[in-house]
């Protein structure tokens, strides 16, 4: 299909990142008022609970191969349940802005993983991108943070965020692969919905846990599963259905930049010489992935 040249695919383009740039920072906020093993489940749930309307009317059709099954269950289990899990452990183990700086190298992950599940192998500057990136990411993790409000940047907390970078560009392989079956808004969906089914053991958990939730964390709850979620996929979706892909592609290099500004406008964290040295490297490094494929 042809590109949309109306500016409206851009547009939605940017509000994805936009939203999406808001993760690290809504999922802080959220662990300040709550387990941080129950943030994960907590947004799963809320957005299953937002969308299941539009499924019951929509009625978005199933896979019909075991392929199509086996796709669904690595997207909806991994991509989606695993990953939130792990960023709402990770995240309150960490700065918001060590965090969305490891959730940039996603796109790296994303083309590893499907070089691994195709057996291509990446052309040389492929490689040379990984290892930039992988710099700025070591550089990130074995260095120093600033504080946020008594919070502090952890290796721990940063390798906890990296698994979950790494289980949602797992996830975002085998979602690209069912959409190709079944269609974007229906491998969405059910994603969503069975990833939700997963952490459904969860909810007597999070009902106790939801009482001590303050304004601002019952807020950011809704912008993770609203916002960060539903609106963040739908919008992203729709832009690269009617937009450049590739152009679309490089308005993903603002996200990091947006976390950031959220972090230090909202969270009060400094963003520190050696942070912003990181981004550039891990920014580099993923540009010259993009640029080799």
């Amino acid at each position: 299909m042809k590109a949309d040249q109306s500016p409206w695919p851009y547009a939605s383009g940017a509000l994805a990142v936009l939203v999406w740039g808001a993760t690290p920072a809504a999922t802080a906020l959220v662990a300040r008022d709550m387990p941080s093993a129950l943030v994960g489940p907590a947004r799963m749930l809320a957005s299953a609970i937002l969308l299941a309307p539009f499924a019951l009317a929509l009625r978005p059709r199933l896979p019909s191969d075991k392929g199509g099954w086996i796709a669904l269950g690595v997207s909806a289990w991994i991509g989606f349940a695993a990953s939130f899990v792990l960023q709402g452990l990770g995240i309150a183990r960490t700065t918001t802005g060590h965090a969305a700086l490891v959730l940039a190298c996603t796109p790296v992950l994303t083309a590893l993983a499907e070089f691994l599940l195709s057996r291509a192998w990446p052309r040389a500057l492929w490689w040379l991108g990984s290892a930039t990136a992988l710099i700025g990411e070591a550089t990130l993790i074995l260095g120093r943070g600033a504080a946020s409000r008594g919070a502090e940047p952890t290796a721990l907390g940063d390798l906890i965020v990296l698994a979950g970078a790494i289980t949602v560009s797992v996830g975002y392989v085998a979602g690209a692969r069912l959409s190709s079956r079944i269609g974007l808004f229906a491998a969405t969906s059910w994603s969503i919905l069975f990833g939700a089914a997963l952490l459904l053991p969860a909810a007597p958990a999070l009902f106790a846990a939801s009482a001590a939730l303050t304004t601002t964390g019952a807020g950011a709850l809704g912008v993770l599963a609203l916002f960060c979620t539903l609106v963040g996929y739908a919008a992203w979706f729709w832009a690269l259905s009617r937009g450049d892909v590739a152009t679309m592609a490089l308005l993903q290099y603002a996200q990091p930049i947006v976390s950031l500004a959220i972090a230090a406008t909202l969270l009060s964290e400094e963003v520190s010489p050696s942070l912003v040295g990181a981004l550039a490297l891990i920014l580099a490094g993923v540009a010259l992935c993009r640029k080799a494929r």
